[in-house]
């Protein structure tokens, strides 16, 4: 089994990452390498992305319309803190690649209610406890470690107000083998896997950056979320992460 990166590792490979391409890095579709994303476009898919969370949350719990504080984990360039930024009344972002929050701050001078943030902590310590009535995250913790992700789900609930909403995406297992992935490489336009344990996607040729995608089983997120005290509220499939991928969007509750 291959060895997981350090963090100093993770620090580094996202830091490229965000310095080369932010938003291909972000949404990796084939045909957007480097630099063919139209931010117009690209905004659009957080748009996309944002309002199915939004309209799942309301259909699953009693959350308002306006949230007070959104905290948007691994929030890159901002696509997704933007799109909440129209549905909250402040949004914080954070993330670990310098480049992507610098470019995410250019995207942002037009929506005073948003803030991104450099966090390169393993925890959340930058923030108070119950701070935000809302702690989402999509398409960033399939590429933490999980024993870093379970540390994060702890945070989650610390920095999330009694009454408040975790809401994440997380990939559970590949659905194909080696060989069959092969064959279909070329129609899959998101992460894709190479083995149990992590998928690999190169950053161009002849100089490769390793994205890791990390499967976590259901019961082991829910079991992590539970002991963090956050009991489950919904969970569904999501195919975010790639159509030979089983994941979920998970929504959890603070007492």
């Amino acid at each position: 089994m291959a060895l997981q990166p350090s963090w100093e590792q993770l620090r580094a490979t996202w830091a490229e990452l965000g310095a080369k391409d932010p938003l291909w890095a972000v949404v990796t579709w084939d045909e957007k390498r480097r630099g063919k994303w139209q931010p117009r476009e690209f905004f659009q898919t957080g748009e996309r992305d944002v309002a199915r969370y939004h309209d799942l949350l309301k259909r699953v719990t009693d959350c308002p319309a306006e949230f007070d504080h959104i905290l948007d984990f691994g929030c890159g360039v901002g696509r997704l803190s933007l799109a909440w930024s129209r549905r909250a009344r402040q949004v914080t972002g954070v993330d670990i690649s310098p480049g992507m929050i610098a470019k995410g701050r250019e995207f942002a001078k037009s929506a005073p209610n948003v803030d991104l943030r450099l966090n390169e902590s393993r925890d959340l310590r930058c923030f108070e406890d119950g701070r935000f009535d809302l702690v989402f995250s999509h398409i960033c913790l399939q590429h933490v470690p999980w024993e870093l992700t379970d540390g994060y789900l702890r945070e989650f609930a610390r920095v999330c107000r009694s009454g408040g909403w975790v809401a994440f995406q997380l990939p559970s297992r590949p659905l194909r083998t080696l060989s069959s992935l092969a064959a279909v490489r070329k129609r899959i336009v998101d992460c894709l896997p190479f083995g149990l344990n992590r998928a690999y996607r190169n950053w161009r040729r002849g100089c490769p950056v390793i994205f890791d995608m990390y499967f976590v089983p259901p019961e082991n997120v829910i079991r992590a979320a539970n002991h963090a005290g956050l009991p489950e509220i919904h969970r569904e499939p999501d195919q975010s992460a790639g159509e030979s991928i089983e994941s979920f969007i998970y929504i959890f509750g603070k007492p």
